[in-house]
């Protein structure tokens, strides 16, 4: 359905995709203080630290989320109910969102509470499901789209995981924009033009090799100049260690109290952390610190970092437990205490975007000739599709300031150890 046959009631100015329209049951949802509370999540939560024009909230990219989801839908041939519930849907899993935004999410992540369950959880017992219920849609019929796909062509579209993602293409234009940096000068809307459902597949029409190609450097121009950035990941691991020693005490667990949850935002952390009670816990004094530290711009300092490939040694910092075992093994070997050491890697949660981060195993390109279609597996075909498929990732060790020699010594014999000079990719 095109932008312009839009049953809109309202619209909003966002400086990168000009009016964006909303509809009633968007625009009852908007109103409500669950979702004004985006206007004061930043996201992604460190990037402001580095970069001070990229203090933006959740507000704008919920707008331009809807919106690209909106223009592809419409490209993938989807009719108005099925863009509508693409729109809402694309609206819930941004709302699932917290304060600290990306650091939060790796945090109940963690825990065992992913986005499509918390929007699941908004849509069953926030009063946004209730807005769903007056305007005549059923909250079942959102809660699939979320966690089954969008329903169009015989497909599933699943907003959250699909290689070509609205969601990521707006992040990627927005943060760059506001960054002041110019790696995500993406042509999105001759991407989305070139992909089609076809044979029940999301294909790309092979003639866009090069704006598909445009999309992938785009993503991995920013990781690494943004998103992985020495600095923004080290306040956002700052944040996430905080939520590690009094994330219960900061916010209660959306699963028992999902409203006292949706009235959180970085504000009301802020508040907790910079005026604690005087009977306040060990750990909620060792997180007030921290964020006074955070909130001073005095942050961990990296002491090492190293390519590595192996294999088991990758899979182990992927999980909490493996992670705080190479953190205290670093800080044993430097003598001092572990909650002085940060172990960090590019494809955590916390991270906003890193290459691979969406499986593009089963997107093919297409062309369409006398036979009918003829598909290409993208790895084939796009020499740079097929480098994301490389093991090797970057793995840092930060520390407080003060341990810095101490740490990279102790870090740089680890890490030296797992991938020696000439062992194998």
């Amino acid at each position: 359905m095109p932008l312009t046959d839009f049953p809109k009631v309202v619209e909003i100015k966002d400086p990168l995709h000009g009016y964006v329209a909303l509809s009633k049951v968007e625009k009852a949802i908007i109103d409500l203080r669950l979702t004004q509370r985006l206007r004061t999540i930043r996201s992604p939560a460190g990037v402001y630290m580095v970069f001070s024009g990229a203090d933006t909230s959740l507000m704008g990219k919920l707008l331009g989320f809807m919106h690209t989801t909106h223009i592809l839908m419409d490209y993938l041939g989807g009719n108005k109910e099925e863009i509508q519930k693409a729109r809402l849907a694309a609206m819930f899993l941004t709302l699932s969102t917290g304060p600290w935004e990306n650091v939060i999410n790796e945090y109940l992540t963690v825990r065992g509470l992913n986005r499509k369950q918390l929007a699941e959880l908004i849509i069953k017992k926030s009063p946004a499901g209730d807005r769903l219920d007056e305007c005549g849609y059923t909250r079942d019929e959102i809660v699939s789209t979320i966690k089954r796909g969008v329903p169009i062509k015989g497909v599933r579209f699943d907003l959250e995981t699909a290689p070509i993602n609205p969601e990521l293409v707006d992040r990627l234009e927005r943060d760059s924009y506001f960054s002041g940096v110019e790696y995500a000068q993406l042509e999105f809307r001759r991407l989305f033009q070139s992909t089609r459902v076809a044979k029940n597949k999301i294909a790309i029409h092979r003639g866009a090799i090069f704006t598909f190609e445009s999309y992938l450097s785009a993503g991995a121009n920013m990781f690494d100049a943004v998103y992985y950035h020495k600095s923004v990941r080290a306040a956002e691991l700052m944040l996430l260690r905080i939520l590690d020693e009094a994330g219960t005490e900061l916010a209660p667990t959306p699963r028992d109290d999902i409203d006292a949850y949706l009235n959180l935002d970085d504000i009301s952390f802020m508040d907790q952390l910079l005026n604690p009670p005087n009977d306040a816990s060990e750990g909620m004094q060792n997180a007030s610190k921290l964020f006074e530290d955070f909130n001073a711009r005095y942050l961990i300092k990296m002491a090492s970092e190293r390519a590595i490939s192996d294999v088991a040694f990758l899979q182990s910092i992927s999980t909490p437990d493996g992670l705080y075992n190479v953190e205290k093994e670093i800080a044993d070997n430097a003598g001092i205490d572990p909650s002085n050491v940060f172990v960090d890697y590019p494809d955590r949660c916390s991270v906003s975007f890193y290459p691979g981060k969406f499986d593009i195993e089963d997107l093919v390109f297409f062309e369409r000739g006398s036979k009918g279609y003829e598909f290409w597996p993208v790895e084939d075909v796009s020499l740079l599709a097929r480098s994301f498929e490389r093991r090797i990732k970057l793995v840092r060790v930060y520390t407080t300031r003060g341990y810095r020699s101490k740490v990279k010594k102790a870090a740089d014999a680890l890490l030296e150890s797992i991938d020696a000079p000439g062992s194998p990719d």
